[in-house]
């Protein structure tokens, strides 16, 4: 499994996973929730690369969750 090759344009559930710290389980439950970006093709379910990727710097730009997700809280 390469997770790094960006020639790719998906990456399997478990990848997905992987590359977010998370387990196989947590990361098909986050698809269920609609956390996770997927496409399905077939039975098969993957993850677009540059949605997921975009979907963490959102996340990081939010001012409230970017400050759980980095651990830096302003004083207040």
């Amino acid at each position: 499994m390469n997770l790094h090759n960006p020639d790719w344009l998906t990456m399997s559930v478990e990848e997905a996973g992987k590359l977010l710290g998370i387990g196989r389980s947590s990361a098909y439950g986050a698809i269920r929730r609609g956390e996770l970006p997927f496409l399905k093709i077939g039975r098969r379910i993957l993850v677009p690369r540059s949605a997921l990727f975009r979907k963490i710097e959102d996340l990081q730009q939010d001012p409230i969750l970017g400050e759980e997700l980095t651990g830096n809280r302003t004083p207040g």
